[in-house]
């Protein structure tokens, strides 16, 4: 069974997706996937089995990069096509069936992909990696213990709360002996200084993992962290998807479509708006949803 699997540019929607790649490698033996995704994503399939192919597709101007899709599949004989950009491209090929997605903002990501499917089955986010990525990933936690995975940035700024607030909450005695891991690309970091002096002046161990490894390689880490806190992005829903316990802290995004699927809560913006950003949250308010839920 070759199937054709178009995936979601964004990290984030790619995670979440996987649940389906997932869904049919545990329905049918028998079935192997192509996969298109982005370069920001491509490191989430590297270990995936049953890989035929994976097309990594930078996006152009004018819809340009459909033109390297087609090249790629139109003259290939698929069982399956399964569209999650709801593009004209499906169309084109030679498929016995195919599933074009077409989301909404009424129901979370894997509800839509429940009724997309027409199943009733759980569907589950799964990253995979090796022995060799684990290896790697653990060497970076070997002599520590309770871990907090920590990702401060997104790719927009009023989805992220300020170090100040993280470096106030951390100070309270509730999370003496944790070691914080600080994940994320640098790129987003917005006041490098203001980081360093977090880094530096936090009573806590910090471990910096900006920039390091890859996507997969966070998915060892995240099974042995205690619990994860951070924005709305792509590694909450990485961490929710290794089950770890997942703190997602959300201001103007969508929780009901973008909430992370597993072990979570989450911790709203004070102003019940959705367009606020999540500097409104307070540090009391974080503090006490964590507490309680870790009892």
């Amino acid at each position: 069974m070759k199937i054709l699997f178009i995936g979601p540019t964004r990290i984030g929607d790619t995670i979440l997706s996987t649940s389906i790649i997932n869904f049919y490698l545990n329905k049918f033996n028998d079935c192997n996937f192509s996969v298109v995704t982005s370069p920001y994503a491509k490191s989430l399939f590297t270990r995936m089995p049953r890989l035929d192919d994976l097309i990594v597709i930078n996006k152009k101007k004018f819809g340009l990069h459909w033109i390297d899709i087609i090249k790629f599949s139109i003259f290939k004989k698929w069982d399956l096509v399964i569209d999650l950009r709801s593009s004209a491209t499906s169309y084109l090929l030679f498929t016995k069936e195919r599933k074009i997605f077409r989301g909404n903002n009424d129901f979370h990501k894997i509800i839509q992909f429940q009724k997309f499917l027409n199943t009733d089955e759980k569907l589950v986010p799964k990253v995979w990696y090796d022995d060799e990525d684990r290896k790697k990933s653990l060497e970076k936690i070997s002599n520590y213990n309770r871990l907090i995975a920590v990702a401060p940035y997104s790719n927009w700024f009023k989805k992220d709360w300020s170090i100040e607030k993280y470096k106030a909450l951390f100070e309270n005695e509730f999370f003496n002996g944790y070691t914080i891991i600080l994940t994320g690309i640098s790129s987003e970091i917005r006041n490098k200084e203001e980081i360093v002096y977090f880094m530096n002046s936090l009573n806590l161990k910090v471990i910096d993992l900006f920039d390091w490894g890859n996507l997969r390689h966070m998915v060892p880490i995240f099974e042995k962290c205690d619990f994860f806190i951070g924005s709305d992005s792509g590694l909450m829903h990485l961490s929710a998807s290794t089950g770890c316990k997942t703190f997602a802290l959300f201001g103007p995004t969508n929780d009901l479509v973008y909430a992370p699927w597993g072990d979570s809560v989450v911790i709203k913006s004070d102003v019940d708006r959705i367009d606020y950003e999540l500097e409104n949250l307070s540090v009391e308010k974080v503090l006490n949803r964590i507490k309680s839920f870790l009892g």
